[in-house]
């Protein structure tokens, strides 16, 4: 199993850095990378995409049997929005850092499976944003184990504790009762009534199989793949629509996301797998959880 991991720009080119080293390879973009030089590369490839092109989003994309493989990756997309973690520090808007859930309740002891729940407010005052799916609601899990049983028992699928992994110890994030899952900013400590834009957002995902296509912008919509994110903007126009990289093999981790220049994105649409979760994951279900959420921190819309 190879690990993927590329930074590469909206019009799918690769960066300066990686030009000559991907000229023959058909895009997206997918390079091996060496563990001694695998941060740096990225971190130039972002600095020189940013000042050639302003008014696109970096793109950050990254696939792999574990953890590891994708860590560099989701490292460099960190230091692109701004350290530091800011947590559940409020109120915001903070003229530095971001904003990240892992779904674990501080703590990877915790095994609760939670309650479906639609619109998901726990990070709506603490971190500035709510996600809501068209389904039964959202819930956080481990893969099976705990009191409620985890996945397994929340989709009645023995096969979940198998095929899912975390980045994060120990909880997943999924939406039950379809495979959307949409989100919405606000300034912390507004408790909801401050809408707020983001400069960018990533998610970690475990166990998309199946790609079927390129990463596209807002304009080119005829390809889909398993799983994409699609950014908009204050007024719900399209930025941008990315589609996250697959690795074949039960549990495997990928990462996507993308970084504007300043705050633009006002809200998020994710489509997990090409089926609501229940049915056993196979070449006719790509059945895909979520890990960790990345985000810039919250600004005020200008």
């Amino acid at each position: 199993m190879k690990t993927t991991q590329s930074v590469i720009n909206s019009n799918n080119q690769p960066s300066t850095a990686c030009k000559e080293k991907h000229a023959a390879m058909k895009l997206p973009i997918h390079s091996t990378v060496l563990a001694a030089f695998g941060l740096l590369s990225m971190l130039l490839a972002v600095s020189e995409t940013a000042q050639a092109q302003s008014d696109e989003p970096v793109v950050f994309q990254a696939a792999g049997a574990n953890a590891a493989s994708i860590q560099n990756t989701v490292d460099a997309f960190r230091a692109a929005l701004g350290n530091p973690n800011n947590g559940n520090t409020i109120p915001g808007p903070l003229t530095t850092g971001h904003r990240e859930i892992n779904w674990d309740g501080g703590n990877p002891a915790i095994l609760d499976t939670t309650a479906p729940v639609t619109p998901f407010n726990v990070f709506l005052n603490t971190r500035g944003s709510q996600f809501t799916t068209p389904g039964l609601g959202l819930s956080q899990a481990p893969p099976s184990g705990g009191p409620q049983g985890g996945l397994v028992a929340l989709f009645g699928n023995p096969t979940y504790g198998q095929i899912f992994k975390a980045f994060s110890q120990s909880r997943l994030f999924t939406p039950v009762g379809s495979n959307v899952t949409e989100g919405s900013f606000f300034i912390p400590g507004s408790n909801g009534t401050v809408p707020a834009v983001i400069r960018g957002f990533g998610a970690v995902f475990t166990d998309v199989d199946q790609q079927r296509g390129n990463q596209r912008g807002a304009k080119h919509r005829n390809h889909r793949t398993s799983t994409t994110i699609e950014y908009f903007d204050q007024d719900g126009e399209s930025l941008f629509r990315g589609s996250v990289p697959a690795s074949a093999g039960d549990g495997n981790l990928s990462f996507f996301g993308i970084v504007f220049d300043d705050p633009r994105i006002a809200s998020i649409r994710i489509e997990t797998g090409n089926v609501a979760p229940g049915p056993n994951d196979d070449k006719q279900h790509d059945v895909v959880m979520m890990d960790d959420f990345i985000y810039g921190e919250p600004q005020l819309l200008q």
